[in-house]
């Protein structure tokens, strides 16, 4: 599944949001910590699909990875989210061939992840915790991460109104000028 077939529509760009490069959002770093303590897991990532280079964007994170990594969103297991909203995956790394990155690049063997949402409506990445053994993720666990990945959407959706109203002052100072 390729992501970002939606992206030529795109009103916004993931780096003006502070979603590729810089710090992370203080919103998202808060709730993937609340990711990783509440399930109980390895490591928990906010994870961006940038569509325009082709990776995955560690954007903010919790244990174990790094900020800012990027590695082949064609070799992520995240690619078979595609482009559906208000999706949970429980995904075993550990059978899966060939290895997905999350398992080569991290060591992980099993991943829970659940969409986050971009201005558009569609995923622009997701929130995804992850485990260095075999797990089973209870529904209650896959509810939990759906809900905490709903609000890093809307951060994600404060950020563009914001980053839209800027553009609008400025657009009416050069119209008065």
């Amino acid at each position: 599944m390729v992501f970002g077939h939606h992206s030529a529509a795109r009103r916004y760009d993931l780096s003006a949001l502070g979603l590729l490069n810089g710090p992370p959002l203080k919103a998202a770093s808060i709730v993937t910590e609340t990711a990783w303590e509440s399930l109980q897991a390895a490591s928990a990532a906010f994870i961006v699909f940038d569509a325009e280079s082709g990776e995955a964007v560690i954007h903010a994170k919790a244990r174990l990875i790094k900020n800012g990594t990027r590695y082949p969103l064609h070799r992520s297991a995240l690619a078979a989210m595609g482009d559906t909203l208000d999706q949970v995956l429980a995904i075993d790394l550990s059978q899966a061939s060939p290895p997905p990155a999350e398992r080569t690049e991290f060591g992980m063997v099993s991943m829970l992840a659940a969409t986050v949402a971009g201005p558009d409506r569609y995923p622009l990445g997701a929130l995804v915790a992850f485990d260095t053994k075999v797990r089973e993720w209870s529904p209650m666990k896959a509810k939990q991460l759906k809900d905490l990945a709903y609000l890093i959407t809307q951060e994600v959706m404060l950020h563009a109104s914001f980053a839209t109203l800027e553009l609008m002052a400025d657009e009416q100072a050069r119209f008065k000028a």
